[in-house]
């Protein structure tokens, strides 16, 4: 199974409240651009999970339009931060049969995951900026077993995309 870590694109940084927070223009593009260098990269995924928040929401929503996701965004809250990966994958059991899934989150918590996803011992290692996209292989549906593809910022991500 492979998961993509998908970080939000850039929000604006003042709402009513946090979760209220939506896209920038600048971030709409971000996520368009996330999404069609998926889509140039073969990308073929069965889930597209998302945190609640806004501007996540809107992340995965773009993105799974530029990808011709044929199925719903589902909102999960152990996508939003204070999750533990044991609790996430935890949740997100059900799935583990499936081929390609794309979680959509926010920082510090992909980090967090995909740190504990791989075995390795500091999150500080992998910082997602906003619309960076991780790729990470799991054979087994545990923390530690899995195996870091590949991590892609805005720049590569743009480069692909304009194939």
């Amino acid at each position: 199974m492979k998961l993509y870590l998908l970080r939000h694109a850039t929000a604006v940084d003042v709402a009513p409240s946090d979760t209220e927070r939506e896209l920038t223009h600048e971030g709409r593009e971000e996520a368009q651009i996330a999404g069609a260098a998926l889509a140039e990269l073969g990308v073929r995924l069965s889930h597209i999970l998302s945190s609640p928040l806004l501007r996540a929401r809107q992340t995965a929503e773009i993105a799974a339009k530029v990808l011709k996701f044929p199925g719903d965004v589902e909102f999960r809250e152990e996508l939003a931060n204070n999750t533990t990966t044991s609790a996430l994958l935890k949740a997100l059991k059900p799935l583990a049969a499936a081929g390609e899934i794309m979680l959509v989150g926010h920082m510090p918590a992909l980090s967090e995951h995909l740190a504990a996803l791989i075995g390795a011992e500091s999150a500080q290692a992998f910082p997602l900026g906003k619309a960076s996209v991780a790729c990470i292989e799991l054979e087994q549906w545990r923390a530690g077993t899995g195996q870091l593809r590949w991590l892609m910022r805005q720049k590569q991500l743009r480069e692909i995309a304009a194939r």
